[in-house]
């Protein structure tokens, strides 16, 4: 991870792989495949998110054979318990401000393996994306109130991003409310 315990591209596209073998075993190909769908999905085709190898995961420990007499190909790959561990780490960590297809691509795996955490690290991973949110919102803000009176198009693409942000926040703002409903605790809504 880099310094501010934020996932590099490598990391994502494991805990990607890890988070799919959590939800159930999968044959080596059709996981490869499901990686490479996903991501390119979200962030198209990039060197920089090329997965490594998925038998990396099986040398690590993370993953095992189902019937490790079948040829490798033929072989249904789960998680173990240190992928399970991995895992929740790696769902655990932060994520920077949205600059780039990459925070969106971690965000997007965050969500679709969020249910896999218990209820108190859930709500956690939440509030970390609304801070983050908060964050973002407060930059993009300030600069915008720098460029009032500004001729470029800057001003109105910032009201863009400005009312993209809000919207996020709103939704991950209801997303705390339905997270938190499921535990028992209701939390007052955060200003947008």
């Amino acid at each position: 991870m880099y310094r501010d315990n934020s996932l590099m591209p490598s990391e994502a596209v494991r805990l990607l792989a890890l988070g799919l073998l959590a939800a159930g075993p999968r044959n080596y190909g059709a996981l490869a495949s499901e990686i490479r769908d996903f991501v390119g999905h979200l962030v198209g085709p990039s060197l920089e998110l090329v997965a490594q190898p998925l038998e990396l995961l099986r040398v690590e420990g993370l993953c095992e054979p189902l019937d490790a007499q079948l040829a490798p190909g033929d072989q249904q790959l789960r998680i173990t318990e240190s992928g399970r561990t991995e895992l929740r780490r790696l769902l655990g960590s932060n994520v920077r401000a949205q600059v780039n297809d990459l925070n969106k691509l971690i965000v997007a795996i965050k969500m679709r393996f969020l249910y896999l955490l218990p209820e108190a690290e859930r709500q956690a991973q939440v509030e970390i994306l609304l801070e983050l949110f908060e964050r973002e919102l407060l930059r993009l803000v300030e600069l915008r109130q720098q460029r009032d009176g500004d001729r470029s198009e800057l001003a109105a693409w910032l009201d863009l991003e400005i009312a993209q942000t809000r919207a996020r926040l709103a939704w991950f703002d209801e997303l705390r409310g339905r997270v938190a409903g499921r535990a028992g605790a209701e939390e007052p809504p955060r200003r947008a």
